[in-house]
């Protein structure tokens, strides 16, 4: 005899492990739904500001990087990950200002502006972060998206600009060239001569210098922080 098919409702453990294969299925990469509106696969968009003091002073000289990225739950490992990520930067001119164009990409839904500095280290130059901005939600309202930076930390700027504008000497230079930014620099003056003492903790030594000239390196137990 045949029976016709139950129409009662599911019971809810088992209509969960009827949608259990659908919810494990990964999400197909799309753009976000305000933004899919707005910009096509490959459409320019742009984000621009200026990078200031806290006073509202403009830096110049100021690398800003966009860093574009896709935040997805991986199912396998059950947390989410960040994939690949597509860097565009810019430097700031006179009045501070910066501007950053990029291909609109459906993969990418992060996007963090990078504000900072390159300083010469141990392992060549390298860019020192100063500030960081989640700018997702700007792009998402218009392009060109405005995203001003303030450099809270612009101390760090003035005296690290201040130690180059010193580096005027073959010695000095090939100190620098070799192991970066000293981290402590000791300058005393004297009647007839300047003497100078760079400091470099986790390369446990100290080159002293006079007038320029180096004329002795001291070695000590490397420090990790003073």
């Amino acid at each position: 005899m045949h029976r016709a098919p139950s129409t009662r409702p599911l019971a809810p453990l088992t209509l969960l492990v009827a949608l259990a294969p659908s919810l494990l299925l990964p999400t197909p990469a799309r753009a976000f739904d305000l933004v899919g509106a707005l910009y096509e696969e490959g459409e320019r968009v742009e984000v621009t500001g200026l990078v200031t003091t806290p006073a509202g002073e403009p830096i110049e000289g100021v690398y800003v990087t966009l860093e574009l990225s896709r935040k997805a739950f991986d199912v396998r490992k059950f947390r989410r990950t960040t994939g690949k990520v597509f860097k565009v930067s810019d430097r700031t001119g006179a009045d501070g200002q910066y501007t950053i164009a990029f291909p609109w990409d459906d993969y990418y839904n992060r996007f963090e502006l990078v504000a900072g500095i390159m300083v010469r280290g141990e392992d060549g130059d390298g860019l020192v972060e100063l500030e960081r901005l989640d700018v997702k939600d700007r792009i998402e309202r218009a392009s060109p998206a405005v995203a001003p930076m303030v450099i809270e930390r612009y101390q760090f700027i003035e005296t690290f600009r201040a130690f180059l504008a010193t580096v005027d000497t073959d010695d000095e230079r090939e100190v620098y060239e070799d192991h970066g930014r000293p981290d402590r620099v000791k300058t005393t003056d004297f009647s007839d001569r300047q003497e100078a003492s760079w400091w470099y903790f986790e390369l446990g030594k100290v080159y002293r210098f006079v007038d320029g000239v180096l004329t002795k390196v001291e070695d000590f137990d490397p420090v990790e922080e003073l």
